[in-house]
Parts: structure tokens; sequence; C-alpha cells
């Protein structure tokens, strides 16, 4: 049985606040939008939870992720390797079973898809110096 997207999102957001590099403070709006998606993310789960009898379920649907990918964009921006290399893990972890699938409109742009942001930020990490185009 496949984990809940609920239990990857908390994971991969704890993952992020629990890096060293987090705590600096060139990282605080991260670190706060970090924090404030993990306590969403953990009350839907407990809400769930608790209309399921105690079982974490599927809190957020198939696809519902997307409304939790500022955190890993910002993490993408940070220009930290270690924060980058854990949402680019992160998000291919959310991407892959369909968790984040960024069909929901952009918030900055409802206009675009935020498959569109998403596919820039996850380009933008391999810019630069630190990259084989540098």
């Amino acid at each position: 049985m496949a984990a809940a997207p609920s239990v990857f999102l908390v994971r991969a957001l704890e993952k992020i606040l629990n890096d060293k590099d987090t705590r600096k403070s060139q990282h605080a709006q991260l670190k706060k939008v970090c924090t404030k998606a993990l306590d969403d993310v953990k009350q839907k789960a407990k809400k769930e939870g608790d209309q399921k009898d105690g079982g974490q379920g599927q809190s957020i649907a198939a696809g519902g992720a997307d409304a939790y990918f500022l955190p890993f964009q910002l993490a993408c921006q940070s220009k930290s390797p270690r924060i980058i290399s854990t949402a680019l893990d992160c998000l291919q972890k959310l991407i892959a079973p369909g968790h984040l699938t960024g069909n929901s409109p952009d918030p900055d742009n409802p206009r675009k898809r935020l498959v569109d942001r998403m596919v820039s930020t996850i380009c933008v990490c391999f810019e630069g110096q630190h990259t084989d185009e540098g």
C-alpha cells in the first residue's frame, strides 16, 4: 500500500526544516513557510485521522500537494546546495507518484498552470557556477 501524500509532505518539510542551513537568518522566510505548511498538513492529517477512527488517511488527495509547492520553490532558490538537493529529492518523491501534479492554477499568474513554475524552479537549480553549465 502506498503511503498517503500527507506522509510524504510531512517527511519532506521536516527534512528541509531540520537542515542546519535552514536555521540561518537568510532562510527565515523558507523556515516560516515550511513551518506553516507542516502545521497545515499535520492538522489536515489529524482531522482526517479523527474522522477515520485514528488511522492516517489520504488527507491530501492525489495532486493536492500542489498547494504546498512554495516551500520547495523557496528551498530551490536558497543557494544552499544541501537544501537544494533535499528539495529536489523531495520534489521527485512527490511528483513521481502523482501527489504533486502542477495541474492547479499558478497562484501568481492564474492564466498559467503551476507546472510551469515547477519546471522553471527545478531548471534554475541546474544553472550557475556550481553546475555543469557554470
